[in-house]
Order: C-alpha cells, then structure tokens, then sequence
C-alpha cells in the first residue's frame, strides 16, 4: 500500500513517537511545522518521497534524533545551521535532493 499526499498537521500529537518511517510513498509539499513536537524521535525516515521546500530548521530540535534520512526527494536551500543541535544523530541521508552548499561544520563532530 502507498500512501499518497500530504503528511497530516496531526502528526505532531503523536508526540511519544519514537520512530517514524514513511520512506517509499508519494508524499509531497512541505513538512508541517506540528512535527517539531515530536520530540521523542529517534529515528526518522522520510526517504523516497516527493518533499520538497527548505529542510526544516526545526528538526534540529529533535535532540533525540539519532537517524534522518531524506534522502531522494525535490529538498531544495541549504542545510539548516541548526540540525547541529541534534547532537546525538548519527545518521545524516539527504542524497538525490536539490540541496547547494556547504554541509554545517559541527554536524557529524562530536
């Protein structure tokens, strides 16, 4: 089964997720902002979608976050300063996006 549209603003009430894998769907447009209450994630896998937009700041705030993968979608911008924030992420796939730039220095460093 594929999931086809928008990631509902619902999804930010499921705030004791732990882990989220909507990879390999056709999702699209922005990710909503109600997903920075997800505070509890540790594992998140966007993957394989049609996203597109700047990579949301607020994910770095997501300081339980060990692994992001977005990798193939439309990401378009920068990556955010902020993901830096996620000190305890590991695991970093934004590969096959339309991103420019320098990857944040203190990302990935311990």
């Amino acid at each position: 089964m594929v999931l086809t549209g928008k990631i509902p603003r619902d999804v930010g009430n499921l705030t004791f997720l732990i882990s989220l894998d909507l990879s390999g769907n056709n999702l699209h447009g922005n990710l909503p902002q109600e997903m920075a209450r997800l505070r509890r994630l540790k594992f998140l896998d966007l993957s394989f979608n049609n996203f597109r937009g700047e990579i949301p700041s607020w994910l770095g705030y997501l300081y339980q976050l060990q692994v992001l993968n977005l990798e193939n979608n439309s990401f378009t911008g920068s990556i955010p300063p902020s993901l830096s924030n996620a000190s305890r992420l590991e695991t970093l796939e934004i590969s096959a996006n339309l991103l420019q730039g320098n990857i944040p220095e203190r990302i990935g460093n311990p």
